[in-house]
């Protein structure tokens, strides 16, 4: 995901939740910045499992290619 795709969904997310509150309307300085701080925090962890994944991919791809590099080199 890119990170306006990132920011987009937890955007949908966050107003879906947001809106099911009845009270929304009548939030305290500290409950919007707690709101706020809980999405930023969701962001950063979708994104580092993102970015972790793609390193998962990464390192697989090449210890892939290195075990077949391995396998022709004996002919197995």
């Amino acid at each position: 995901m890119t990170p306006e795709e990132i920011v987009s969904d937890l955007n949908s997310k966050n107003r879906e939740l947001l809106y099911v509150r009845k009270d929304f309307q009548h939030l305290t300085h500290e409950q919007v910045l707690a709101l706020m701080d809980a999405a930023a925090m969701q962001g950063f962890r979708l994104g580092s499992n993102v970015a972790l994944s793609m390193v998962k991919g990464t390192l697989l791809v090449q210890l892939s290619k290195s075990a077949g590099a391995r396998t022709n080199k004996s002919g197995v």
